[in-house]
């Protein structure tokens, strides 16, 4: 008698890569869904904006007491930069190779960089979503196939021993040594779109690779078109954010988002934001480079 291969012991399922060639809006209902993990990880629900081979954007969700750790099947660790923004809840992030432990709130992030181990977790009585922007993405072989030619750890760890009897007087080197490291608008770098106090941009991230910004607009704010110079993702977070896409594939393209509505913008087009609500409206952009040629 033939028996069918449990789907838990079965190969694992590759997390969909959506991809377009013009401005699209993606609204969060409509976002590719994928369920990662195994038994021993962990099962977390994602929501797959985007995965081109410039830049990887999705929302994840864990439930209350919910977590992802490591497994022989899926080994968390990536070949490029990733941050994980915090849209609601609380994330405690450890690397289990040294047990460096971070937390983040709602409206901050971890950033971590490539061949960093990492484990997630949701002891809240809450449920957690987080926003992750990956760059180089794993269209390039940055994700499970990078995961899968690392070595797996030989002990895991949730408490750094590193700083044992030197607390609080370790507290700089071990800033020195993060290999996780917190985002949000009290340490990001601000400016002005357009020199308008009325659209503020905190850059979260900025690497050779990966740029993410948190934008503040306000009622009434309107601004010229600008030209996206690199692959872009615009999530709304807060509020209505009309974005007004230019392109010469796709011609005029306006379109009004609201929290969990994401627009992609293709390098070389043109695009600008306006609120015309009497309340103001946030967003994350994100945008990927990554050189021709590049190999994980």
């Amino acid at each position: 008698m033939r028996t069918s291969k449990p789907a838990s012991q079965a190969t694992r399922r590759a997390t969909p890569r959506p991809e377009f060639d013009s401005p699209k809006i993606i609204r969060r209902d409509d976002a590719a869904h994928h369920v990662w993990g195994d038994v021993e990880a962990g099962f977390v629900t994602d929501r797959v904006y985007l995965s081109t081979r410039q830049l990887h954007v999705l929302e994840y969700e864990l439930p209350p007491g919910g977590e992802f750790r490591h497994s022989p099947m899926n080994q968390t660790i990536f070949g490029g930069d990733v941050l994980y923004f915090v849209l609601d809840g609380t994330l405690v992030l450890a690397d289990p190779s040294s047990g460096e432990l971070r937390r983040a709130h709602a409206g901050n992030g971890l950033l971590f960089r490539r061949g960093t181990w990492h484990n997630g977790f949701n002891p809240e009585a809450e449920s957690l979503r987080v926003l992750e922007f990956f760059s180089p993405p794993p269209a390039r072989g940055t994700g499970s196939e990078f995961a899968r030619r690392q070595p797996p750890l030989d002990s895991t760890t949730y408490h750094d021993h590193r700083w044992d009897r030197r607390w609080p007087e370790a507290r700089d080197e071990s800033i020195k040594e993060a290999r996780l490291l917190p985002v949000g608008d009290d340490n990001a770098l601000w400016g002005f779109r357009d020199h308008q106090a009325s659209h503020q941009v905190a850059t979260l991230v900025d690497t050779e690779f990966l740029t993410v910004r948190h934008g503040l607009v306000m009622p009434g704010h309107a601004e010229d078109f600008d030209l996206v110079p690199d692959e872009t993702m615009i999530v709304c977070t807060e509020g209505e954010l009309w974005v007004d896409v230019f392109s010469p594939s796709g011609g005029y393209a306006p379109t009004c988002l609201t929290p969990g509505a994401a627009a992609y913008l293709p390098a070389g087009c043109q695009e600008r934001v306006l609120v015309r609500s009497a309340s103001r409206a946030r967003y994350l952009r994100g945008s990927g480079r990554v050189p021709d040629g590049w190999v994980a």
